[in-house]
């Protein structure tokens, strides 16, 4: 299979890598470094999008991680880094402020082939709820960043 280059997507104060799977090869070696770091692992089936509880795990693992290390980068992988990896990185772009479809756009220019059609359609009807943005004083949506 022949596989896309890692890629950095940054948007505002998030920093996101999206790679894709390792080799058979280097299979054992990966996991050896991701356990090492403490990497965690949110499975679902390939072409397909995230669970509620997948969506609700990862903005919070974002919020937290980029309030914690600003200036870190999160490594997002998937098979091939074209579907749920993408999928992932767009809601988090999406709650940081993006639009729906600039986010698919953004991660599109940057990853040639990001999405399937039944990924598009629920980027398209996800509604934000502005998790990784905060209010002003004054109660209106302000700046964009991880709170």
């Amino acid at each position: 299979m022949n596989r896309p280059a890692p890629v950095e997507v940054t948007y505002r104060n998030m920093k996101f890598l999206i790679t894709h799977s390792p080799t058979s090869a280097t299979f054992n070696k990966f996991i050896e470094e991701l356990k090492e770091y403490g990497v965690l692992d949110w499975p679902f089936d390939d072409g397909s999008s995230p669970s509620n509880q997948i969506v609700e795990d990862w903005l919070s693992l974002v919020n937290i991680k980029f309030r914690e290390e600003p200036g870190c980068c999160i490594d997002v992988h998937c098979v091939a880094g074209l579907g749920r990896t993408p999928v992932l990185v767009a809601l988090a772009l999406i709650e940081g402020g993006m639009k729906n479809e600039h986010a698919v756009h953004f991660i599109r220019q940057k990853r040639r082939g990001a999405f399937n059609t039944k990924q598009l359609l629920y980027l398209e009807k996800y509604c934000s709820k502005m998790r990784l943005c905060y209010k002003a004083s004054s109660g209106h949506r302000n700046n964009c960043y991880i709170q």
